[in-house]
């Protein structure tokens, strides 16, 4: 008992004399515990079922979870790893003065209960805290109307204390490898193992410029946003990679090229801060390294996600461009018989008896179908490579063209009018599977939307000629897709601007007409009002989510930003105390501390910009995905997250600034 008092006071009063050390860790820890609560505490309460969207915003806390706890994973080992790091003289000296490994190890464990035991209680009293303040701000991005009361969810605390003494178990585990590894003379010399100048290795430089070059050609040159998202985590790897050989080398070779240069080497704060720095740089390098693909990954993860939920409103009317969409499938032979004057009057009827206004209902026969873009025209052959130029053909007859539009246009059944927003044509004809039209109008708008929902967001519109004409395209699909095929539709729309309640009534009601006409036909609907639950819920839940990664990976870089500083304040500490010693002023150590920091801390915000802005493009298509084609908007949200970064950057650069010069100073 006597030892287990001794050993518990000697882990007390070592986790008081590290502070510096200590503190910012267990702050982490608190804040990653309190993180972790919140979001399970999220996932239990009561009103995430009754949430706009309720299945994707389980869905993105479920995936939070998983996310949150890899990420605080990693930055606790940072932390733990930075902190044995510099303890390793310490631990040297213990065995020097006659402790034994396993009573080391006593002291070590004890360490670690007590700052596992101090940060799961602060976190999960925080957590607890700020829990009501989260659930109100999710339920305002869903616009969800936000109760009274509080609660506590106490399976969310236990699974944080779980996770959270997972991890410390983790990390005693490997802190007694270490120990175990490790041999008491090495540890006492640890502080005077020096690097070595590294050499200019330009073969990785160049390897690192090619590899980022991959990336960013990537990221600009493709086009088609399915390609973009097959291809967006290739890009990612080959910058990752890139970036790191970029640093590793290039930082070396650019300082060099500063060494030779007699005007900027040969001043105090130059001088100190450049031969330091390349006695260093492979560290260094590894750090800047971290800190630009975190810095990065925080501005994607933060603009993406504020574009998504800021556009929802636009991407929902891309995606739905009518209140009201009932699409009754036909078979080829009725598409040449059927009465479709007399079905749309029923429908008429059936909305004004609904008690809206059938002004805005509109009916027409359509025909939609995906094709892959080729030189000599369009085929409808299943091939590997259609996904990188898929479009979407929609058609219509010429007699509802001219009903919807007021026109009187006239085709030859050879001859197409076309809508081409997507750049689709080339010359004035259209071929499909062999079979071709003259292209005898391209036209400036078209009298209805895409509703084929098609997410590689090109389509042709195509006006043919009679329903003939639409009956033998239908079978050049068929022929070629059979039970993948689409079918002949008679589509209707209606935007009658009602509410949600009187929006789903007449929608049931234009169904029923549809089942007492062709009682044994199938039909597909959409509805703008049902379907912006789930959108809202999805973008809302995406943005939450992308707060919460940010907040994570911001913890992460201004810890990793941290530990850098001080490690290198104590590592440079007897430098420039011999360099005071010899005749150097305060104000030439301050300078030279400032041109130091300078040089190593903006670089991978410099870099986190270049990603971004190279990752630009390829974003902008992967978000057409979810119907959001807004480029402004997506630039307004990165330059806003890069602002407010930036500030928060420059203030963790102050304050670090200001502890490295109290570490170095006489």
């Amino acid at each position: 008992m006597r030892k287990l008092a001794f050993y518990a006071r000697l882990a007390m009063q070592n986790l008081f004399k590290n502070r510096l050390f200590y503190g910012p860790n267990l702050l982490a820890c608190t804040l990653c515990a309190a993180l972790f609560y919140i979001i399970r505490f999220l996932s239990y309460s009561d009103m995430v079922p009754q949430m706009r969207g309720a299945y994707y915003v389980s869905f993105m806390l479920e995936l939070g979870t998983i996310v949150l706890a890899v990420v605080m994973l990693s930055i606790l080992i940072y932390a733990n790893g930075f902190i044995m790091k510099r303890r390793q003289k310490e631990l040297g000296l213990y065995n020097i003065l006659g402790m034994e490994k396993r009573q080391v190890a006593h002291v070590l464990i004890l360490e670690s209960l007590f700052l596992g035991l101090a940060s799961v209680a602060l976190g999960l009293g925080t957590g607890v805290l700020f829990s009501k303040l989260a659930l109100m701000g999710l339920l305002r991005l869903l616009e969800f109307e936000i109760p009274l009361g509080f609660e506590v969810s106490v399976q969310g605390m236990a699974e944080t204390a779980l996770v959270m003494g997972a991890v410390f178990l983790l990390l005693i585990l490997r802190n007694l490898w270490i120990l175990h590894l490790s041999r008491p003379v090495d540890l006492l010399r640890s502080g005077n193992v020096g690097e070595t100048e590294p050499r200019s290795r330009r073969f990785l430089a160049a390897l690192g410029v090619l590899l980022l070059g991959a990336g960013y050609a990537i990221a600009v040159m493709i086009q088609n946003p399915l390609g973009a998202f097959l291809l967006f985590f290739v890009a990612v790897l080959l910058v990752i990679v890139g970036n790191y050989c970029l640093f590793t080398a290039t930082s070396v070779v650019v300082l060099k090229a500063l060494r030779k240069n007699r005007a900027f080497y040969y001043k105090p704060r130059h001088f100190t801060a450049v031969s330091g720095m390349i006695y260093r740089m492979k560290q260094n390098a590894k750090g800047m390294h971290n800190i630009c693909i975190l810095a990065t990954m925080l501005l994607v993860t933060i603009s993406t996600t504020v574009c998504m939920y800021a556009g929802s409103e636009e991407s929902l009317r891309r995606m739905y461009p009518n209140e009201i969409f009932v699409g009754g499938h036909l078979q080829r032979e009725e598409v040449l018989t059927e009465d479709f004057a007399s079905l749309t009057a029923a429908y008429r009827q059936a909305v004004e008896e609904a008690g809206l206004s059938p002004d805005t209902l509109t009916g027409w026969l359509q025909l939609n179908f995906a094709a892959g873009r080729k030189e000599d025209g369009f085929t409808l052959s299943v091939e590997t490579d259609l996904a990188m130029s898929v479009y979407n053909l929609d058609f219509m007859v010429l007699e509802d063209y001219n009903r919807l539009t007021g026109q009187s246009a006239v085709l030859a059944r050879d001859e197409v009018l076309c809508y081409d927003p997507s750049g689709a044509l080339q010359g004035d004809t259209l071929k499909i599977a062999g079979k071709s039209w003259r292209v005898k109008e391209t036209l400036a708008d078209y009298p209805i939307g895409s509703v084929s929902m098609n997410i590689t967001t090109r389509d042709l519109f195509v006006v043919l000629a009679d329903r003939q004409t639409l009956a033998e395209v239908d079978a050049l699909q068929y022929d070629a897709y059979r039970g993948d095929s689409s079918s002949i539709v008679y589509a209707v729309t209606l935007n009658a601007g009602a509410g949600q309640e009187e929006t789903r009534a007449c929608l049931n009601a234009l169904c029923r007409v549809w089942n007492e006409r062709f009682p044994s036909h199938g039909y597909r609907t959409s509805c703008r009002a049902e379907a912006s639950d789930d959108y809202y819920g999805m973008n809302g839940s995406f943005l939450f989510l992308g707060i919460f990664l940010g907040l994570a990976f911001l913890i992460a870089t201004v810890l990793m930003i941290y530990y850098k500083q001080i490690s290198e304040g104590y590592e440079d500490r007897q430098r420039f105390v011999i360099l005071q010693k010899v005749g150097m002023s305060r104000r030439e150590v301050r300078a030279a501390i400032r041109t130091q920091v300078l040089m190593v801390f903006f670089v991978p915000l410099l870099m986190a910009a270049v990603h971004m802005s190279f990752a630009f493009p390829m974003i902008s298509r992967l978000l057409t995905l979810f119907s959001l084609n807004n480029v402004p908007l997506f630039l307004l949200c990165s330059l806003i997250t890069f602002l407010v970064f930036g500030l928060a950057y420059v203030a963790v650069y102050l304050v670090t600034d200001r502890k490295y010069y109290q570490i170095v100073r006489l």
